[in-house]
């Protein structure tokens, strides 16, 4: 019989090492477009923003990796000033189509694939908006140029599971998250426009690292025996 101690010491080293490889922490950025009849009209500019300023909440969160998370994404609303022409309509609503992104980040690819899966547990979200898992890399000496983009509709969905091949590209930059999109909104909606809950997931990969290091485990130990 393997010890527990042993057993226990290896799934933690292992889940540690997935840790390592991806990014801790989560990132805010946000993509600000003029308003084109409620669709997204002409770039304006794009920032890092704090991650609940994106109107992003972590409901639940594992110290030293984002597997496991659970996260509620909603319209943006922190942006909304009825004072102000550029962030505001004039007549109750917003005036500016957000794309805010909440993301994990690997700076300097080495591995050679990623996989970003999860649950959609609630899906709220008003028909005016969108909301996506995505797997992006983008290359920090050519411009940021986005090299490549997977995403699913959390919309059409109850779970989601995206890979994406990296052996061409090595060096450059991962981020695995979600995008909500839609225009910046009046506080006084934030219930009627609903919101989406979903849970970051272990990838097969993870399982396939704590699986073989068991088994090779049981395979040292009786070999000793």
């Amino acid at each position: 019989m393997i010890p527990k101690k042993t057993l226990s010491a290896l799934v933690s080293a292992t889940f540690l090492f997935s840790a390592t490889v991806h990014a801790e922490g989560w990132i805010g950025w946000m993509n600000v477009f003029e308003n084109d009849n409620g669709s997204q009209g002409g770039f304006v500019f794009g920032s890092e923003w704090g991650v609940a300023d994106l109107q992003t909440t972590l409901l639940q969160s594992n110290v030293g990796t984002y597997i496991g998370d659970q996260l509620e994404l909603a319209p943006n609303f922190n942006a909304y000033n009825p004072d102000d022409a550029f962030w505001s309509d004039g007549a109750g609503g917003g005036n500016k189509f957000m794309e805010a992104n909440t993301y994990v980040e690997v700076y300097g690819i080495t591995m050679g694939m990623a996989e970003f899966m999860g649950t959609v547990d609630s899906y709220t979200l008003d028909a005016a908006y969108g909301a996506i898992a995505f797997i992006k890399v983008l290359d920090q000496n050519a411009g940021w140029s986005l090299d490549v983009f997977e995403y699913v509709d959390l919309a059409s969905t109850n779970s989601f599971a995206l890979a994406s091949d990296l052996a061409a590209h090595q060096g450059k930059v991962l981020q695995l998250g979600f995008a909500v999109t839609g225009l910046n909104a009046n506080p006084a909606m934030a219930e009627q426009l609903g919101n989406v809950v979903v849970t970051v997931v272990p990838e097969p990969s993870t399982y396939a690292l704590i699986l073989g290091a068991v088994l090779g485990l049981f395979v040292l130990y009786f070999r000793r025996r």
